[in-house]
């Protein structure tokens, strides 16, 4: 794994590696871990790609995986390890934080998906990751904020302002939305 692109911190800061944030998204240990991430993100993706787009759904879905792969080299450095990390739980943690944003956005509901599922289905992702030996929770916590961000930004906002214009809470001029 680590020849073949996998994280590692030492690699990362002292060879200049910084690729490997990136190709670790990308590969896994053993065919149970593929298989684990894609049936969630199976289950969940096609959901979440038909609520934001394809091109959202991508963005969110790399941001999502190097900010896990991010913060997981971050804290590896701050507590002195050099574990091999790799694995797409970041981004996949990613979709699951988006999806609550989308759920959110649209009063609570979306899709027959409720918040309250949502959440839920993120607590117990975690929680299975912390009963893991080996599992990099700090990747999943990454992931699932930067989800929670960047659809927000992406589709959260846009799409809470567009709701607001066509319900009437808001007169905006077509010509001047400044004003």
């Amino acid at each position: 794994m680590l020849y073949s692109g996998a994280m590692n911190p030492y690699l990362v800061l002292y060879n200049h590696e910084w690729y490997r944030l990136f190709s670790a998204t990308f590969m896994h240990f053993g065919i149970e871990h593929l298989a684990n991430n894609m049936l969630l993100l199976f289950l969940l993706g096609q959901i979440f790609e038909r609520a934001v787009g394809t091109t959202r759904y991508v963005g969110i879905y790399l941001g999502s995986g190097l900010a896990g792969s991010f913060l997981s080299f971050f804290y590896m450095c701050l507590m002195g390890k050099n574990d091999i990390v790799a694995g797409a739980s970041g981004a996949i943690f990613g979709i699951i934080g988006g999806m609550i944003i989308v759920v959110l956005v649209n009063k609570g509901r979306y899709k027959g998906i409720s918040a309250k599922r949502m959440i839920f289905m993120a607590v117990l992702t975690l929680y299975f990751g912390f009963a893991t030996a080996g599992t990099d929770n700090v990747g999943h916590l990454g992931g699932l904020i930067a989800g929670f961000i960047l659809t927000f930004i992406s589709y959260g906002i846009p799409t809470l302002i567009h709701n607001l214009k066509n319900d009437g809470y808001v007169d905006f001029d077509e010509e001047n939305p400044y004003t």
